[in-house]
């Protein structure tokens, strides 16, 4: 798959990442080129050390249209202390993605930082944002990766190229430490952003013989850099009419700090009642091991009981996600329904948490609810009775299917969950998602997302960035919603916040409703406004970015309009079960 450049990539938000590469320590430049230029060098080369002045400040604009994108600083922090033949660069970064209705958006700013040896080859690092951290460290000839609960390693060897998305000073640092000389350029870049590691291709011409500080490379992605002496003087992208560029009166370097992501943590409620026991998932040979918890409330029980079935089973028993972190609100509904009488089991995905990895697959993540409603089943405590499933977006599929297997399930709360085939969601968020990429690129944006849809939809040609979650999507793609309505009698609660842009307010709890009324099946809708679709309140426009906002909490309303229901189905005298298939 085609990387596209760097500044532009970073805008449309909604393409694959790329960057100028960096060459490696083995693939040095010919001594001689073509069209007369034998013997000339552009650049000998410098010592780490030798490159800049300690503290001296290199400055790049990107612009797309003759409009500033965004901008990139490096700098040079000098040796790095008790640390001998060891140093170090920083790097920040400020891009302005395009915003809607005429306003401004938000700056996406990011930090950096690397240290090098004497050779110029990577130490250790790290990438940062306020809202991820991805750190990295080298162990012989692996890079070992680290953001949050993830970790992953690849090949780095001596000499292996390597930049972060953006940071066109470590680009910039590359040349200035190798020979550059005319001809065909070959080198591996490793990305520091969590990219795959990618090869990059160049031709280096001399354009003035009487000038050959002067060069110009012309890369296998469409871009023409600039040098001079070694430096990057200009990058032109004209396919995208991008242009990066060191300006004649610089920006300093700037004063905001990057602090991080925050660090999520559990605690109960303020006078909350209930206790929390600890649990592990029986499964079967092969499967990860699963752990979890029982929240009870006070009294001996029997407690009508209840399973939280999250989203797209990626999060731990708080309803934790990330990187970057995200409190998705799980915690929220699980107290209330403690706090409420209900003896309530919450557990953490495979891979989050104490849970052992496991394929990102959503049959799997299916028998994974099937285990937590069997441990919650033989609780002593639990009345298997009077059992209610409480499932939030895809995790809604999940309790109908575990509704229309087993009957002691009372009623299925459904909170903003699909009615529709899961591929009309992801092409309804494509099309939103093409918005915030310039109009003269749409086309091709969308012909890329259609040849990715298709990747998936076979397993064949799947962009590497996807392969996790490839598996996943196939099984999820094959799902029918009006199975799944159909396959059950437990009534139905669906629940529904305005504000919600994962799912239509509009279309998918009418599509449920209308399932649900084909099969005869006993169902009620509960719309909210300005919830979004963590039925946290949501006075603006809902994305991606608010969910970060950590001081956000699932609406109060809600959680009593849930609570109330559910209590009201198991209390409420069995109803004669209907003969199936009428």
């Amino acid at each position: 798959m085609r990387r596209r450049p760097l500044a532009l990539a970073a805008l449309a938000l909604t393409l694959a990442g790329g960057c100028l590469k960096i060459p490696t320590e083995e693939s040095k430049s010919p001594e001689t080129g073509s069209e007369g230029q034998a013997s000339l060098v552009s650049w000998p080369g410098a010592a780490v050390d030798k490159l800049y002045k300690e503290g001296e400040v290199r400055t790049y604009t990107m612009m797309q249209s003759g409009k500033p994108i965004g901008t990139s600083w490096g700098r040079y922090e000098g040796p790095v202390a008790g640390e001998p033949g060891h140093f170090r660069f920083a790097t920040r970064i400020e891009l302005r993605p395009p915003g809607r209705d005429g306003k401004p958006a938000e700056p996406l700013r990011s930090s950096g930082e690397i240290i090098v040896d004497a050779r110029g080859d990577l130490v250790r690092g790290f990438e940062r944002s306020n809202a991820a951290e991805l750190r990295f460290e080298r162990k012989g000839d692996a890079l070992h990766f680290t953001s949050g609960r993830e970790r992953d390693e690849i090949t780095y060897r001596n000499g292996d190229a390597f930049m972060a998305f953006s940071a066109i000073f470590h680009e910039e640092l590359m040349f200035g430490l190798r020979r550059l000389a005319p001809g065909e350029l070959s080198w591996r870049l490793v990305s520091l952003s969590g990219s795959m590691p990618t090869e990059w291709t160049a031709t280096l011409t001399i354009p003035d013989p009487q000038s050959p500080g002067q060069a110009t490379v012309k890369t296998n992605l469409g871009e023409t850099i600039q040098l001079r002496d070694g430096r990057i003087e200009k990058v032109q992208i004209e396919a995208d009419d991008v242009e990066i560029q060191t300006p004649v009166k610089p920006p300093p370097w700037p004063d905001w700090q990057i602090e991080g992501p925050p660090v999520l943590s559990y605690s109960p409620p303020p006078g909350a009642k209930f206790i929390r026991r600890e649990v592990e998932l029986p499964g079967r040979p092969g499967e990860p091991a699963l752990a979890g918890e029982v929240l009870l409330p006070p009294g001996k029980g029997p407690f009508p009981g209840a399973l939280l079935l999250p989203g797209t089973g990626q999060q731990d028993r708080f309803g934790f996600a990330g990187p970057p972190p995200v409190d998705l609100g799980s915690h929220s509904i699980s107290d209330a329904m403690a706090e409420a009488g209900f003896a309530v089991l919450r557990f953490d995905e495979r891979g989050f948490g104490s849970s052992a990895e496991g394929p990102i697959s959503y049959l799997g993540q299916l028998e994974d609810a099937r285990r937590a409603l069997r441990t919650l089943l033989v609780q002593d405590e639990v009345d298997p009775d009077r059992i209610v499933l409480v499932g939030h977006g895809e995790g809604g599929w999940k309790a109908l299917q575990l509704a229309a297997e087993d009957p002691s399930v009372k009623a299925v709360a459904l909170l903003a969950a699909p009615g529709r085939p899961y591929e009309q969601i992801l092409r309804s968020q494509s099309e939103a998602a093409l918005q915030a990429v310039p109009p003269q690129l749409r086309d091709d944006a969308r012909k890329s997302q259609e040849k990715t849809l298709q990747a998936l939809k076979t397993g064949h040609g799947v962009p590497p960035e996807l392969a996790a979650q490839a598996l996943w999507i196939k099984e999820i793609l094959q799902v029918s919603p009006e199975a799944l309505v159909a396959g059950g009698d437990a009534p139905l609660w669906i629940a529904q916040g305005d504000k919600d842009f994962e799912v239509d307010p509009r279309r998918d709890p009418q599509e449920l409703m209308k399932l649900a009324k084909r099969r005869k099946r006993k169902a009620e809708l509960r719309p909210f406004s300005d919830l979004d679709h963590l039925f946290k309140p949501e006075p603006n426009d809902s994305n991606p970015s608010r969910y970060l906002d950590a001081a956000r909490t699932v609406d109060h309303a809600f959680l009593g309009q849930l609570t109330t229901w559910l209590l009201g189905q198991v209390n409420a005298p069995a109803a004669p079960a209907k003969p199936r298939g009428k």
